[in-house]
C-alpha cells in the first residue's frame, strides 16, 4: 500500500578539525523531504548541501505496508564548496566527510520506538553516529524498516526524520 508519505531527512553540514565543531557560522544544514515541501538550505563557512546537479533537493517517495513496514525512493544530497563572502555554490567536493546521526520515525503524527529504521547510502547500509561513514561529494540515501509497527496505530501519514552530518576541512 502506498500511503501519501513523507520522508524527512535533515542534512546538517559542518567543518569539523581534530573532532571540535566550529563556531555556528561554520554549520551548514538541509532539509530533503520525500512527498513533502522541500527546507530551505543554511551553508557553511566553506560547505553547502544542495540536491542533484547542485539544484534543489528533490522530493521522494515513502512506501509504507498496514503493518508500518516501509521502504523508500533514493534522495540525492551533495556537499558542494561553498564561498561564504560571495555566497556562492562550486564545484561537488570529493573530499566530504558524510555522517548519518540519527532517525526517528512519526505515524499519525506519533513517535513509534517499534521501527527499526536502516538507512542506506546507494545501497550501502549506515551505521548511526559513526564518524565520517562515508567520504564522497554525494550521497544516494534511502531507507527501509522491516520490524511492524505495534506501539501505535498505523495510519495517516508516516514520516521518516534521518539526521545526516557532512564535514569538511579545506585546511588539509
Amino acid at each position: 500500500m502506498k500511503l501519501n508519505n513523507f520522508f524527512v531527512m535533515g542534512a546538517t553540514a559542518f567543518a569539523m578539525t581534530s573532532g571540535s565543531v566550529h563556531a555556528a557560522d561554520d554549520v551548514a544544514t538541509a532539509d530533503a523531504i520525500w512527498s513533502g515541501v522541500i527546507g530551505n538550505s543554511v551553508p557553511s563557512s566553506n560547505l553547502i548541501i544542495t540536491g542533484l546537479g547542485g539544484g534543489d533537493i528533490q522530493t521522494g517517495e515513502l512506501y509504507v505496508t498496514s503493518e508500518g513496514t516501509f521502504t523508500s525512493s533514493e534522495v540525492v544530497l551533495e556537499a558542494r564548496d561553498f564561498d561564504s563572502a560571495n555566497s556562492t555554490t562550486g564545484d561537488r567536493q570529493p573530499l566530504a566527510n558524510w555522517t548519518y546521526v540519527t532517525s526517528q520515525v512519526l505515524v499519525g503524527g506519533q513517535i513509534t520506538q517499534d521501527a527499526d529504521v536502516s538507512v542506506f547510502n546507494g545501497g550501502t547500509e549506515l551505521t548511526a553516529a559513526q564518524p565520517n561513514s562515508h567520504q564522497g561529494a554525494y550521497v544516494e540515501l534511502s531507507v527501509e524498516n522491516t520490524t511492524p509497527i505495534q506501539d501505535i496505530s498505523v495510519e495517516g501519514t508516516a514520516q521518516v526524520i534521518v539526521q545526516m552530518a557532512a564535514s569538511y576541512d579545506g585546511s588539509l
